[in-house]
């Protein structure tokens, strides 16, 4: 295992943190083309967090503020995210692949151009966030709320959407394949131009008021 780097640093370029709990504030780093690895954020503060071309795998984040972050054709692996705050965070060219989290919230959030893959989220909040040409892929979500949220050219492909949120969301150019929609909420929902394939949107729960343009 390598040793970590002076953690009181400001910018890490290609540099590798990795193991043990990191219980101070790590708030407004820079990372450039490194690695974070096996660690523990806990009961602290990671606000502002700049991140390029950086790794973070089985890396997880409890009781964390981490609001504000902008992320930049990261990879994010295995990482674990249970009542932490990542609200208006900026996520840019990243693939979020098995990640773990519950009563956590992403909202105001914008994704654009990301792939989340295998996740299972439960009770996590991405309410008011923008989606642009992203992919979920074998998403598995409970309870996870989208209320308000604007989807364009997004696609959904073989997710468990069990008790989503999508009240009052938008969706442009979006498709649903293969997807499981058990008691999933629609109610006010915009559809417009959106492909529904191999998917029966009638196992919602509510789709009062749904317009399709």
């Amino acid at each position: 295992m390598e040793p970590n780097p002076d953690l009181e640093k400001r910018i890490f370029i290609q540099e590798t943190i990795t193991g043990g709990d990191i219980l101070e504030d790590f708030s407004g780093r820079r990372l450039l083309g490194g690695i974070l690895k096996s660690l523990r954020f806990h009961d602290g503060r990671c606000r502002y967090l700049r991140a390029q071309d950086t790794r973070l795998h089985d890396v997880s984040f409890d009781h964390v503020l981490c609001d504000a972050g902008s992320f930049q054709n990261c990879r994010w692996e295995k990482v674990h995210a249970e009542n932490s705050l990542f609200t208006a965070s900026h996520f840019s060219g990243c693939t979020l692949e098995k990640t773990m989290g519950k009563l956590s919230s992403f909202g105001l959030s914008v994704f654009s151009h990301c792939r989340l893959s295998e996740s299972q989220l439960s009770e996590v909040s991405f309410s008011g966030s923008q989606w642009q040409d992203c992919r979920f892929e074998r998403e598995d979500y409970l309870f996870v709320r989208f209320p308000s949220s604007v989807f364009i050219d997004t696609q959904f492909a073989g997710c468990r959407l069990q008790k989503a949120i999508f009240r009052a969301a938008t969706f442009i150019r979006c498709s649903f394949e293969q997807c499981t929609l058990h008691e999933t909420v629609f109610h006010k929902a915009r559809f417009i131009d959106t492909k529904w394939i191999d998917t029966d949107i009638r196992q919602a729960a509510n789709l009062d008021e749904v317009r399709y343009d």
